[in-house]
């Protein structure tokens, strides 16, 4: 994907048709993985296209209809001239990063624009640029052929496999930190309500309609058993789980169209310290606690870390394990967990469910994140 852009999340795309896409996200873009003879991959982040380029001097474009002023552009987001982009093969050089927005039809880029100069009238593309928190990344989930994800500072976005991702619902749907599919809706957990964020609350839509926050069926809920701040979810067989830092809480259905969820057990003692060390794999859960690893059997918390754990805790500092990343290699049945240490790098600490014993490699180049896509 070029050595500009560090992958965050691998994701799995799947439609009603059949059709099944392979997802990127960094931490600014959405982008789609292509399969054409000679494609790469294109972006699908959020886009402006509203209006027409009249004219570009070195760094100055000019336009007509374009209402950038409005259109939610700012600094750091990237323009390019239609003339220029080879959509399914990027990284497209002429992609020029946007200095000013100067008023509703001039915007000037932080150096002279590479591409195609001069009087035109030409279509582009305005593409706006996501702000991921530090030691933060994405969360995403598939509901209604909608393609969502959040990152826990922008407003939740969709793709819907045309066109480019746009806003869920820019007023309900917004800063969440967590996502997921559960009975047919979207879930959001630690969000912005009424713009305060709540790190308690999980929020969930209509039934079948991630886009609607307002339904007689859409609802929220706050966890207050215990006053730890939620750092994920995962299904379970026909439960949800919602992990704390040190508790969990086992959500279900009611078969209740007005009150579709409740949260009836919670269990303290034991969370998800890593929010990105959650994986959810093979019938179960597998996560990384403060002070060991553990996979759910029924809903309860079962230690698997006796043979790393002292060893892990001792090669990976606090600051550290919070920013451990887990995925699961199904094929091997193993679940893998990325960690910086303080003396080794980043090592990848593995456990094989078939054999219920531990490996740790250690790889020539520094892993991200892994997943499952469209093969």
């Amino acid at each position: 994907m070029g050595a500009s852009i560090d992958t965050s999340n691998i994701a799995i795309y799947e439609m009603k048709d059949g059709t099944r896409n392979t997802m990127y996200l960094s931490a600014g873009n959405l982008h789609l993985k292509e399969t054409g003879g000679s494609n790469t991959w294109s972006y699908k982040t959020d886009t402006y296209t509203t209006g027409t380029v009249t004219n570009i001097t070195a760094a100055v474009v000019t336009g007509s209809g374009t209402s950038w002023d409005t259109s939610g552009l700012a600094a750091g987001d990237k323009f390019i001239a239609d003339a220029d982009h080879s959509a399914a093969i990027e990284e497209d050089a002429q992609w020029a990063e946007i200095l000013t927005v100067d008023g509703a039809t001039q915007i000037t880029l932080t150096a002279s624009y590479g591409g195609t100069t001069g009087a035109m009238s030409d279509t582009y593309k305005g593409r706006k640029v996501y702000t991921t928190p530090s030691n933060e990344r994405w969360a995403w989930a598939v509901v209604d052929d909608k393609f969502c994800f959040t990152n826990g500072n922008s407003n939740v976005q969709k793709w819907t496999g045309t066109g480019y991702a746009s806003d869920l619902d820019a007023t309900n749907a917004i800063k969440a930190r967590y996502c997921i599919e559960y009975a047919n809706r979207l879930v959001l957990a630690d969000l912005s309500i009424s713009g305060t964020r709540d790190p308690l609350m999980v929020q969930w839509s209509k039934e079948g309609d991630p886009t609607d926050w307002t339904d007689s069926t859409a609802g929220q809920n706050q966890l207050l058993k215990s006053e730890d701040h939620i750092t994920g979810m995962a299904r379970l067989g026909p439960n949800l789980i919602v992990y704390k830092r040190n508790s969990l809480t086992v959500a279900s259905r009611t078969g209740v169209s007005t009150s579709p969820i409740i949260f009836p057990i919670h269990r303290p003692g034991v969370g998800a310290y890593a929010p990105y060390g959650i994986i959810e794999a093979m019938g179960t859960n597998a996560f990384l606690g403060e002070h060991d690893f553990y996979v759910l059997k029924g809903d309860y918390p079962v230690s698997i870390g006796e043979e790393i754990r002292d060893f892990f805790f001792e090669q990976v500092p606090k600051s550290n394990v919070v920013n451990t990343v887990g995925f699961a290699v199904e094929d091997e049945f193993e679940f893998h967990w990325l960690a910086t240490t303080t003396s080794n790098g980043q090592l990848d600490f593995v456990y094989s469910m078939r054999n219920e014993r531990w490996l740790v490699y250690d790889y020539g180049d520094t892993m991200n994140c892994g997943g499952r896509g469209a093969l």
